[in-house]
């Protein structure tokens, strides 16, 4: 069951790909077992398991980009076993700061 969902998210890089890897669209949705993202161009998919999640926080920057507006980031254990950070602007961030603290107990 989707949690909450936002059509519109804005990726704004996942911090093991680099910094120079392209920022875009998708969509991003909560279950209660995962946090993932589809962005529409170029195609990519992010799975991150709740359970992997150590931390969420809500910066104005992510690999040096910056639109001055606070974040939805997220720090977490990728399947390669080492951590990673990934952010996204969301409509509605103090929703999805809410959800994803009670799903994982991880103060912001």
């Amino acid at each position: 069951m989707i949690l909450l969902s936002d059509d519109m998210a804005n990726f704004f890089g996942q911090e093991s790909l680099g910094v120079w890897k392209i920022r875009g669209n998708g969509v991003l949705l909560l279950t209660e077992e995962y946090l993932f993202f589809g962005m529409w161009k170029p195609q990519k998919e992010l799975k991150i398991s709740v359970t992997s999640i150590s931390k969420i926080s809500n910066p104005t920057k992510h690999l040096k980009k910056s639109v001055l507006k606070p974040l939805l980031k997220v720090n977490f254990k990728n399947t390669d076993g080492f951590e990673d950070s990934a952010a996204w602007i969301v409509r509605d961030l103090d929703k999805w700061n809410d959800i994803l603290k009670k799903l994982t107990s991880k103060e912001i």
